[in-house]
């Protein structure tokens, strides 16, 4: 049984936002019908776009915010976060702080690490809740990444990015390009299990910790300042190098 509406408006979704349509919709104008006077949000959230993903919104040419209420009839254009250029004042939320800061949701376990390695401030832990998730994020400024849609179309999140990826470290590259985290990398300077700093230490001291055969070969030893988790250069550390290098380009 179809939905009679009283009143429609059409929405152009520009650039990757059309990643949110089926296929048949993409690149074309959206007919959506509403009652009441719902707000551009609300509206252009209804055809599934999350709005932390929306960088400026258009309604009949003019520029307009969240709360919005367009009149029937109205063409309302959304545009996403542009890359190569910037647009002070225009916004319709300031940028996020820099070096950008994350949170994850619970299934993106592998990207956290990936993203550690590369020295980005990274929360994850697998018991997080969805408002816990967005109650870190809105105390800290820190932008929520996630493959749910839901929890980025929720009121209280400020910044976030839904991945279009579900293979990590594709994921990875996503991130870097989107955010060009390139400029911030700091590889392994923070520990993959637990986020907090890892520093060098002198090799006597990991003598009990570290097998003796490790202790043997190898010279340059780095402790996590939170966790006491121990790293060195070896096999794993030239794998994960290698992979930061190819998708980081």
């Amino acid at each position: 049984m179809s939905v009679e509406f009283k009143k429609y408006i059409t929405i152009r979704l520009y650039g990757n936002l059309n990643d949110f349509l089926p296929a048949s919709q993409k690149q074309k104008e959206q007919r959506v019908g509403f009652w009441g006077m719902p707000t551009v949000k609300d509206l252009i959230e209804s055809l599934g776009v999350p709005h932390v993903e929306i960088f400026l919104i258009l309604v009949d040419g003019s520029l307009v915010n969240f709360s919005f209420r367009p009149a029937e009839g109205s063409l309302i254009s959304c545009y996403p976060k542009f890359s190569s250029i910037s647009i002070p004042g225009i916004a319709l939320r300031p940028d996020f702080e820099v070096p950008p800061r994350f949170v994850l949701d619970v299934h993106l376990g592998r990207l956290a690490a990936y993203l550690r390695f590369c020295g980005i401030d990274t929360l994850y832990d697998k018991s997080y809740t969805d408002n816990e998730i967005l109650n870190i994020a809105q105390a800290s400024d820190r932008i929520i990444l996630t493959r749910d849609k839901g929890i980025l179309r929720n009121g209280k999140a400020r910044y976030g990015y839904f991945l279009r990826n579900t293979n990590p470290q594709l994921q990875l590259a996503e991130v870097v390009d989107y955010f060009n985290l390139i400029n911030f990398f700091d590889p392994f300077s923070r520990c993959s299990l637990c986020n907090g700093e890892v520093v060098q230490v002198e090799k006597s001291k990991v003598e009990k910790y570290v097998p003796r055969t490790t202790y043997q070969i190898y010279n340059k030893f780095f402790i996590c300042s939170r966790c006491g988790q121990i790293y060195w250069e070896g096999p794993h550390f030239n794998r994960i190098t290698a992979m930061l290098n190819r998708y980081s380009k």
